[in-house]
C-alpha cells in the first residue's frame, strides 16, 4: 500500500481501549476519561476483522495499544486470534508494564512477538507523581516477568520532559550497559493535557547526546536513531518528532478504540470503519492511506487532533 507521498504503509497501530489504570499527566486528564459504553468500543470480532482487512492490503506489522491494552478484557484471546492471520509477520504490544507480572507468559503463549514498556522515571516518588497512582515496583516486576516469559529485544519508552526526568538521562542510559534492552527517549509532543505546558518542558533529544557523549551511532531502525555505549549489551534510541521530523519515513496508520482510522497521530481527519465489511472495509482503509498527510505541523503549532493520546494509541 503506497500512499500519495510514495511511502509504503505496512504498519498498523490498533488501539483496543482508551482506558488506563494510570493517569500520566502528559497523556490524559487526572480525573480520567468518561467511560464509554460497551457498544461504543470495537469488539474483539471487529478488531480482528479490521486487522485481517489491513493485512490483506499489505500490513505486515500490528502493534496493540491503548490507553493501556492490558486492561482490555479478552486481550490475550485477541492476540491469539491475530496471531492466526497467516500473512501477519509481527505482532507487538505497548504497555505500561504494571499488569505484566500476571500477563507476560499468557501474551507470549498467545503469540505476541515483542513488547514496548513505557517508563518515564526510575525514582519511585516521581513515578507515583507522574502516574498519579502507579508503583514503580510493579513495572520492574513486569520487566522481569517479560524476560522470564521469553520476550527478547525489550524496548523501554521514556518521554523526555524538562524539569521532570532530564536529570535521569544517564541513569536510563546505564541500564543498557547491563541489560539487552533498547531505551528509547521520545520527545514530548504538544498535544492533550501538556499542550499548554511551559516550553522548557519540551526538550530536543540532542539533550541525551550532551549528557552521554560516550554514545556511538548505530544504523537507524524505523523512526529511531540508535546509539550504543561501547561494550554495552543494549542500545539507546532517539525518537524525535519535533527536532528531527521523521514524517517522510512514516509507514504507519492508526485505528482508535472506537473504530476511527487516522493517517497521522496529529491529524484531525478520521475515517469511520465501524459497520463496514469485506470490500467496503478494505476500500475505507485504502482511502485512509490515500489521505495520509505528508507531514505534521508540530514545529508551527500544537497538534491538530482534538483527542488525547490515550484516545488514539500513541
Amino acid at each position: 500500500m503506497i500512499d500519495s507521498c510514495g511511502r509504503n504503509i505496512d504498519y498498523l497501530r490498533l488501539s483496543v481501549t482508551d482506558l488506563c489504570n494510570y493517569r500520566c499527566r502528559y497523556c490524559m486528564p487526572e480525573e480520567g476519561v468518561c467511560k464509554r459504553t460497551h457498544s461504543e468500543i470495537l469488539s474483539l470480532e471487529e478488531l480482528e476483522a479490521i486487522a485481517r482487512a489491513a493485512v490483506a492490503l499489505g500490513i505486515t506489522k500490528i502493534r496493540l495499544t491503548g490507553g493501556e491494552p492490558l486492561v482490555r478484557r479478552g486481550i490475550v484471546e485477541l492476540c491469539r486470534r491475530l496471531r492466526r492471520i497467516p500473512e501477519l509477520q509481527e505482532l507487538c504490544l505497548t504497555t505500561n508494564g504494571s499488569l505484566l507480572p500476571d500477563l507476560a507468559a499468557p501474551l507470549r503463549e498467545a503469540g505476541v512477538d515483542r513488547l514496548n514498556i513505557s517508563l518515564d522515571t526510575l525514582r519511585p516518588e516521581r513515578f507515583t507523581q507522574m502516574t498519579c497512582r502507579g508503583e514503580l515496583g510493579q513495572v520492574l516486576e513486569g520487566l522481569a516477568a517479560a524476560e522470564e516469559a521469553g520476550f527478547t529485544n525489550l524496548k523501554l519508552n521514556t518521554v523526555l520532559i524538562g524539569g521532570f526526568n532530564d536529570d535521569e538521562i544517564s541513569d536510563f542510559v546505564r541500564l543498557t550497559q547491563v541489560h539487552p534492552w533498547e531505551v528509547r527517549f521520545i520527545e514530548l509532543m504538544p498535544m492533550g493535557p501538556c499542550a499548554q505546558w511551559d516550553r522548557s518542558c519540551f526538550l530536543p533529544n540532542t539533550t541525551v547526546l550532551r549528557h552521554c557523549p560516550e554514545l556511538r551511532p548505530l544504523p537507524a531502525r524505523g523512526v529511531a536513531r540508535r546509539y550504543r555505549i561501547p561494550g554495552a549489551r543494549g542500545t539507546v534510541g532517539l525518537i524525535s518528532p519535533l527536532s528531527h521530523e521523521f514524517c517522510a519515513d512514516c509507514r504507519r496508520i492508526r485505528v482508535t478504540a472506537d473504530g476511527k482510522l487516522k493517517g497521522c497521530l496529529h491529524s484531525r481527519e478520521e475515517i469511520d470503519l465501524r459497520g463496514l465489511h469485506g470490500w467496503q472495509l478494505q476500500n475505507a482503509i485504502r482511502l485512509g492511506i490515500a489521505q495520509k498527510p505528508q507531514r505534521h505541523h508540530l514545529t508551527e503549532r500544537r497538534s491538530d487532533t482534538p483527542r488525547n493520546m490515550n484516545q488514539i494509541g500513541g
